[in-house]
């Protein structure tokens, strides 16, 4: 019995070498190893986010100690994503806190994705956006949004096509459907041209109901052959 963390990360070690993620953090949570596991995490959470796995994702990352959050910007993004994305905006804003005060601060934080560290200030902006729509505030929604437009590089298809959804959604419900109506096609195709299958079906329901309503039933039976 006193072998079992020993085991547990060698068995841990087996299946992250062998390109098994998922196995390797299973049994770095059941050695008791946090630090291994929130490592294992970071890593494999852009994959599983691309999979729409946030509610095993989300399992994970709060089996961890919070404090393991203080400095771990990318891990925190992580969470942030995986709660909301799961309809649980509950906590956000000190995961958010966390995030901006590493944006800012001279020494490193703790870091093993380095393409979502470079991308954490348009990722806060996507949130930030996701978070004043659900509060009703459409002003601070389309700032946000475009804040991310303005930070986000032009192949992060994930990031654009996250923001022009919001737009999509905020002209929307300010009845601007010509506008709501473009920022949804820019969405789809962001989302296709990123291979993220799952949120190209959700925008494209959305921009058909609009060209629905818009009269445009050729347009929407397009969208809808072309999602399925």
């Amino acid at each position: 019995p006193e072998r079992l963390p020993q085991l547990h990360r060698r068995a841990g070690d087996w299946y992250a070498a062998d390109g098994q993620p998922q196995e390797a953090i299973v049994h770095a949570l059941a050695g008791h190893d946090p630090e291994r596991a929130a490592e294992l995490i970071e890593l494999a959470a852009p994959a599983m986010q691309r999979a729409r796995q946030e509610a095993l994702l989300r399992t994970w990352l709060e089996a961890l100690p919070t404090e393991l959050y203080d400095d771990r910007p990318v891990l925190a993004m992580a969470l942030i994503g995986a709660r909301m994305a799961t309809g649980d905006v509950t906590g956000l804003e000190p995961l958010l806190e966390i995030v901006d005060s590493w944006l800012d601060r001279p020494d490193p934080p703790i870091v093993f994705d380095a393409a979502a560290h470079a991308r954490l200030p348009a990722m806060a902006a996507v949130h930030r956006a996701g978070l004043a729509l659900l509060a009703g505030d459409t002003e601070a929604t389309i700032a946000h949004a475009t804040r991310v437009l303005d930070l986000v590089a032009e192949d992060d298809l994930l990031q654009r096509g996250a923001a022009a959804a919001l737009l999509g959604l905020a002209h929307w419900s300010l009845g601007d459907l010509d506008h709501a109506r473009a920022r949804y096609e820019e969405s789809v195709a962001c989302f296709e041209g990123g291979g993220y299958l799952a949120d190209v079906m959700g925008c494209s329901l959305a921009l058909a109901d609009i060209q629905i309503t818009q009269g445009r039933l050729h347009e929407a039976q397009r969208t809808f052959e072309s999602a399925l």
